[in-house]
């Protein structure tokens, strides 16, 4: 993967912090190398009270849900894009075409704005990804970076 830019979904931010989670280990291996060689790391506002409701449910514990989100927004290349109209329309778009969730068709819609590749352990949202949008696991992006 030549991109200097990805797009990752909450579900791998979550991985990533949670060391109980199945694929813990990619997710943070591959923050760290994307970090390491300067990717830009986009990500629709949205992430943020996604990451936090995940840690939430699973900890019962807000305090840590919040820390956690604050870590981050610390992450190096970190980009925090702006849901607009017309992200907002094309997701909507995609929802309705691709039968997908309509917060998963955002960074799909997101992806698809900035052509480049969509970072995901959500299943259902890889494989409803147009097909001229890249869409990879953890894992699989670590044997291409």
């Amino acid at each position: 993967m030549n991109s200097a830019r990805v797009v990752i979904d909450a579900s791998v931010f979550v991985a990533s912090i949670q060391p109980q989670e199945r694929y813990h280990a990619d997710g943070r291996l591959l923050l760290e190398r994307l970090t390491k060689q300067k990717v830009e790391i986009c990500v629709p506002a949205l992430v943020l009270a996604e990451i936090a409701a995940a840690i939430a449910r699973g900890t019962t514990d807000s305090g840590k849900a919040e820390k956690d989100v604050a870590l981050i927004q610390e992450v190096p290349g970190l980009q925090i894009i702006t849901i607009d109209q017309e992200l907002g329309i094309l997701a909507a778009r995609i929802a309705a075409r691709r039968f997908i969730r309509g917060c998963d068709a955002v960074y799909v819609a997101l992806s698809m704005t900035l052509d480049v590749p969509l970072i995901t352990l959500d299943r259902q949202q890889r494989e409803q990804t147009p097909n001229m949008i890249i869409a990879l696991t953890p894992g699989e992006a670590l044997t291409v970076i």
